[in-house]
Order: structure tokens, then sequence, then C-alpha cells
């Protein structure tokens, strides 16, 4: 306390924060406010409590229904409030409405922000108002959901300050910055205040371990303000529950975050925008033993045209990549100009972790104008999601290039119909899925099961392959293609090429291709693939005689929903036709469980206007979002 007073005073002196410092006594950084289960109270519950809103469980919640309903957390004393973060039973499909008040005598209540309403998102998601000096009581009033007049909170967070506390720590230079890191212990929040942070060699974060109920936080006071530049830059090694928050990197020369056998690390809400230096860079690593469950989310990336990808999983060193990452809810913009090799937005891993199981999920991220190279995300391991990204007018595509048995689906790849080499989905390697994806005017393939230049085998793991093994094309085992859409694209669903080894054991089913050029379906190589309940339209349906009940002659009649090509009432020859048992599909491209005759193609026929998925705005993603 009397060492922050003292640091406020200096930093005062110097005129270095007047608009940062609020009118309160002593400042300290926003913290989540402890809420005890005791201090929380509610209008009424349906037997759904108030305390589980603060248990740090998602699966509880409280439940009342009615609009006016409300939910009460006493604080304790006045504090500062200065944002609040919710949860919402359903909050992926629904979306909740709600004021937020506050109260320093739990009688008179002001409104600090009406009307908010949620966004599709299961998560935590974050609600912002003007600070509010001195608070002890906040109440959120709930005005219903889009579906029902039902009240359901999973949890909720309150972020501000006391006068008491001392977990916030004020920095305004470099070395006061390299000293709070030294000094961070479990809880410590380390705000940096508006300025540039430089020096000739990295910030390092070593051996500094949270907890995931206190963790280490380093963060802008004022999100973009507080810019990481020059020769510096940030590392965190051996390090565990640490969160990077609303800090810009524009540094030069050196990878501007580096996770080093780090685990449990966020960085969130922060911008990328390095300069070029016409040489290669990686602006985000991840890499090092001991590398799980980090989450890369809500930051913006962009433009670049160094080479070198801008997020790039390296491995361990031994074979292995990190596991159980999540990269979501980024912007992506801006790479180029286009190189043969060597410019990827995202890759995750490299052919000498490609037989590695990372079971990493890149999920909710626009990719606009990523023109760098033919791969934009480029998937080189095994047993990752790549689901519900939006990639718009960007050149290349998503290619799983080595390893086994990802998933690909509920992507949105839209193009313009103009710009060369926009393409979608490319794989090699064995049990592959490719399901509910949607593509649209794209200039070049929309899904290719590519032949091979080396056969793993129907196992996918040879005895020691030699590293240029690892680094060819591994021949296609069991890929399946199912319930996918392409509509006004340069070519559909291609399989094989002139490469040694074709397909082997693939299945293509349940997909609609409707464009007006080239070959619909097209096997550029001869191989056992079989071919069900697929549709074609407007163009030459196939190079190989299939029958009917492999590929159908028909219009499927769309309708234009929300910008989409969709299926229609007059849909006959879609609606309730699909074939064969696929079991992981339950729901469609935009997110609605599916009848229990399924449609053919990626979208499930519906009269709904407003959907759980839908193609990603630049407001949806980034370190503005909700």
């Amino acid at each position: 306390m009397i060492r922050r007073k003292k640091l406020f005073t200096v930093l005062a002196c110097a005129c270095l924060l007047p608009a940062l410092v609020p009118a309160a006594p002593g400042y300290a950084a926003d913290v989540k406010l402890p809420v005890p289960a005791s201090a929380v109270t509610a209008s009424k519950d349906d037997g759904n409590l108030p305390a589980n809103t603060v248990d740090g469980n998602l699966s509880t919640r409280w439940s009342a229904s009615g609009d006016g309903e409300w939910i009460k957390f006493d604080l304790g004393a006045n504090k500062k409030v200065s944002y609040m973060k919710m949860a919402f039973l359903n909050g992926d499909s629904r979306t909740s409405k709600f004021d937020i008040q506050t109260s320093t005598d739990n009688v008179s209540f002001k409104t600090v922000k009406a009307n908010a309403v949620s966004s599709l998102n299961a998560g935590l998601q974050t609600f912002d108002f003007p600070d509010v000096n001195a608070a002890r009581y906040v109440k959120v009033i709930g005005h219903g959901n889009s579906a029902n007049a039902w009240n359901s909170y999973s949890e909720v967070e309150i972020y501000g300050e006391g006068a008491e506390s001392g977990e916030g720590v004020l920095v305004s230079t470099s070395a006061e910055l390299t000293a709070a890191i030294g000094k961070a212990v479990p809880g410590t929040t380390i705000v940096l205040a508006d300025g540039t942070y430089t020096q000739d060699a990295p910030f390092v974060v070593s051996g500094k371990n949270g907890t995931a109920n206190n963790k280490i936080t380093i963060k802008a006071a004022n999100p973009g303000k507080a810019i990481i530049s020059g020769g510096a830059s940030l590392k965190i090694q051996k390090s565990s529950y640490v969160t990077i928050e609303g800090l810009k990197f524009t540094n030069t020369g050196n990878t501007a975050l580096l996770l080093d056998g780090s685990n449990n690390i966020q960085v969130t809400r922060n911008r990328f925008a390095l300069p070029a230096t016409g040489k290669e860079l990686f602006w985000l690593q991840v890499s090092g033993a001991n590398s799980h469950h980090n989450q890369i989310d809500h930051n913006d990336f962009g433009p670049k045209s160094d080479t070198g990808p801008l997020i790039a999983y390296e491995g361990d060193g031994d074979g292995n990549i990190s596991q159980h990452d999540k990269i979501e809810y980024n912007y992506f913009h801006d790479v180029g100009p286009w190189v043969d090799n060597g410019k990827e937005t995202i890759r995750l891993g490299l052919s000498k972790v490609s037989l590695s199981n990372g079971y990493n999920t890149i999920q909710y991220n626009l990719f606009e104008n990523c023109d760098g190279e033919p791969e934009i995300v480029s998937v080189k391991s095994s047993g990752n999601t790549v689901r519900y990204n939006t990639f718009k007018t960007s050149k290349g595509g998503l290619t799983s290039r080595h390893g086994h048995n990802n998933e690909f689906y509920g992507n949105f790849f839209l193009g313009d119909g103009v710009e060369t080499k926009q393409s979608g989905i490319r794989v090699y390697g064995n049990d592959h899925k490719i399901y509910n994806n949607y593509f649209e005017k794209l200039t070049e393939t929309a899904i290719h099961l590519d032949s091979g230049s080396f056969d793993g085998g129907t196992g996918g793991y040879p005895p020691n392959p030699t590293r240029d093994q690892l680094k060819a094309h591994w021949k296609i085992y069991r890929a399946q293609v199912v319930n996918n859409t392409i509509v006004d694209s340069k070519a559909g669903i291609v399989i094989g090429s002139g490469k040694a080894y074709a397909p082997q054991d693939s299945v293509v089913a349940n997909n609609i291709v409707k464009n007006s050029t080239g070959t619909l379906y097209n096997e550029a190589a001869t191989s056992n693939t079989v071919f069900e309940g697929n549709l074609g339209y407007g163009s030459t349906l196939s190079n190989k005689s299939r029958t009917a009940s492999e590929i159908r002659n028909a219009d499927p009649i769309f309708q234009t929903v929300n910008g989409l090509q969709k299926l229609s009432s007059a849909s006959k020859a879609a609606i309730d036709t699909a074939v064969g048992t696929y079991s992981y599909i339950k729901e469609d491209m935009d997110g609605e469980v599916r009848s229990s005759a399924h449609d053919i193609g990626a979208d499930e026929f519906s009269t709904a206007s407003s959907f759980k998925n839908r193609p990603l705005q630049k407001t949806d993603v980034g370190p503005d979002a909700p």
C-alpha cells in the first residue's frame, strides 16, 4: 500500500498518467474482486441457486424466469468497479438481455449499463462500462433471452479495485516492468501504463507459476496503448497460469511472443503489428516440453509482408507438439504478397512432430485477405480440430499437410470469384473427416483428397520414417468427405492427382456441388473411393461413370439466407435424402440439430433467420469483440 502510493506520487509528478489514475484513493490494477457464495442473493430461483454464479463452474447456474428478475453481489465494502464478465446457459445458441446496476447502500441503485445483450458464446463474455469509483453492491436485472423469458447465468465475475487491495503493480518503464516480473507471485497483476517498452533483449517471464484461481497477469492499463517495441519482445518459459492482455507488439527482429515449455498461458486481446524487415520472422511461437492448455484468443494479427508464420507451433525437440491448446476469436488479416511456401498464417506443427497428437482446436477465427501462400492454415500434427472459422477473400486454403485423424467442420470459405488461388480444404494422411463446410465463389478447388508421394501404410505409423519421408505428401487412407456444400466455384471435389499413391478406402457422401464450370466431382486418379448420396448441378457431373445413387444430377434449388445459398422448401432433392450412417454428424453448418433423416449438404433446411454458427465479421473477433 505505501509503496504503491509512493509510485503514484512519482508518476503524477512526472505528469505521465494524468488520464489513467481514477479519482479514488490510491491506484491498483483492475483485478477480479472476490465474492463469496454467501454474498450472492437473487429475487428468486428455480432451485439453481445464486451462489452457483461464483463457484467457478460453467456447468452450474442461477436461473429465474421473468422480466426484471435479478441477482445481486455484495462486495463487502465500497470498491471501484470497472467491468464484468458473464457466462450464460446455452450462451452459444441464444442471446441474453439485461441491465447492470450498482449501489453503495443497497437502497439506491444506478444503471451503469442498460439493455446489454450477450453474443453467441458459451464462455465468459466481457461487459464494460464507465468505471464506478465506489460501489458495494452490483445487481444484474434480467430481461430474458432470445428464446424465452428465462434468465440463466452460469458464472459472473466482477473486476475493479478496492483501496485496500495490493494485487496491482503499476509500471511505466522497461526497468519497472522487468523488476515487477521478477517479483511476481500467484495473484500478481502487472499493469503497463500507456507508453513504449523497449530494450535490446526480451522481457523474460521464467519459472513463474500462478494457479487456476490466482493467475499472474501482465496487462495494459489501456488496451493497445502499452507497446512492446524496438529490440524487445516477450518470452514466457517454464511458467504456468500467466495471462498476457491488451498489449501491442511492434518490435523488430525477434518473435514478438514466445511460449517456451509453458502451460495454461492465455494470450488475449493483444495487437500484433510488427513492421516489415525483409527477413523471416515468426510473430508468435509455441514450443518446448510440457506445453499444454494454452489459449490464444481475441487478438489482432496483421498486416504482415515478411515470410514466416504469424503463429508457429514448433514442438519440443523430441517429436511432440503442444497439446490441448485453443486458438479462437482472433482476427488475421492482410498477409502478403504471395510466396510459394513459408508465409502461413497458422502453422500447427512441423513434419518432425506430425505423428504426435495435439488435440488442439482452431475455432471461430476470421481470416481476411490472408494472401501469403497456398496454406493459410497448415496442420502438421495429428488429432486436431479446425472448426467454425471464416476464410474471406483469401488466397490459399486450409491444409492438413502432415498428420492423421484431423477434423475440419463448420468452416465458411467465402471467395469473390475474381482473385486467383482462393481454395478450400486439401488433405494428406489417414482418417481425416471433412464435413459441414460451406464453400462459395472460390477460384480454385474446394475440397481436394490429393494423391501422395509416400505410402505411410494403412496404420499410418511406419517404423523409423526418415526425415525426407516425414516431409513427403503422405498417401490418404480412409478420408471422409460428408455433407459439404460447394457453390459457384471453379472446381468442386477432386480425388487424387498425378502423384504415385491415390487415396484409398475413402468416402464422398451427401455433398452438394453446384458450379457452372469445371467437373463437379473430378476423379483425377483411379481409386476405390466410395461415392453415395451426392448431388451435382450446373456443369459436368463427373469424369467417371457413376450411378444416380452415387452422384445425382439434380438442382438443389437454393434460396439466399443472410448472404448464403441454403436449402429452401423446394429443395426436394436434398431434404431428408442423405444416405449412409455418419454418427459424428449431429448438427449442420449453422449449429442446428439435424433431423433423424438428414438433408444432403452442409445445411439442414430451416425456416430460422438467425443461427448459432454463421460467417464471422470483424466485430465478432479481435480485441474489441465482446
